[in-house]
């Protein structure tokens, strides 16, 4: 109840900057969420690139243990890796060199690629936030309560083309590069599942007693379960005493035995 009183008691400006930091906040969740989205993605884009990179060896049988795999995965891995990353690590060469080709013409290696007179900043709006009138305080926090005068609007200088050229390529093949490093963790990642997955000797489920009574009953013809385990030793233990039967009714008499006399006389 106190705090609706407070916020009923706020003036209008300081009830729209309050809407405005929740709506900064939900925003940055919803980047945060797009950023956890974009991560997964690629973990399992380049999980199925690990695959098909450790295929084949598998499926052969060339590598039959845990730790061949993972060595022969490693080395793939950064194979690629060096293929894709190449090309960004090039960019940020170059960016570099543009840079430093300046600072030799200018002689001034202190040089700011991001300052209002000859850096980047000179193609963006600059609003003057050191002013103090443009604060308030609230809930005991000295927060922005108005947006701060213009202090410099964009303009195209000719002596800052060198922070036009190095900031667009530095940051595409930076971002590039961390995009390739995410990937051989994710390759990496997927290795190390498929070196515990792929040669795993589980117990679960298992039971030997089911297990040689199973060969048992393959024998008579029977599926043994819990049930009919009683039934089918049984059956083992007739037909045993038939065989033996069987093989006593069909010895032959030894010659010279009293059958033989009978058939004589």
């Amino acid at each position: 109840m106190g705090i609706m009183l407070t916020v009923f008691a706020m003036t209008e400006s300081e009830r729209r900057l309050i809407f405005a930091i929740i709506m900064i906040v939900l925003l940055l969740v919803v980047l945060a969420g797009f950023i956890g989205w974009w991560i997964y993605r690629v973990m399992k884009w380049q999980g199925k690139k690990m695959d098909n990179l450790v295929h084949d060896v598998v499926v052969t049988r060339i590598i039959t243990d845990s730790k061949s795999l993972k060595a022969y995965g490693r080395k793939k891995s950064f194979a690629y890796f060096f293929k894709q990353a190449w090309i960004p690590v090039l960019l940020i060469a170059v960016a570099f060199l543009i840079l430093l080709i300046n600072d030799l013409i200018i002689k001034d290696f202190h040089y700011n690629v991001f300052n209002t007179e000859t850096g980047i900043a000179t193609l963006f709006f600059l609003w003057d936030f050191d002013d103090p009138d443009i604060y308030t305080t609230v809930f005991g926090m000295r927060v922005i309560a108005q947006w701060p005068a213009v202090t410099h609007t964009p303009t195209f200088v000719v002596d800052a083309i060198t922070s036009y050229l190095f900031i667009p390529i530095c940051g595409v093949g930076m971002v590039w590069f961390m995009v390739c490093v995410q990937c051989l963790v994710s390759r990496w990642w997927r290795l190390r599942t498929l070196c515990d997955k792929i040669f795993d000797k589980s117990l679960e489920g298992y039971n030997q007693n089911a297990a040689i009574m199973g060969a048992s009953g393959a024998g008579t013809g029977m599926k043994v379960t819990a049930d009919n385990m009683d039934q089918v030793a049984a059956q083992q233990q007739a037909q045993s005493t038939t065989q033996a039967n069987s093989s006593e009714n069909n010895e032959r008499p030894p010659i010279g035995s009293d059958s033989s006399n009978s058939n004589k006389g």
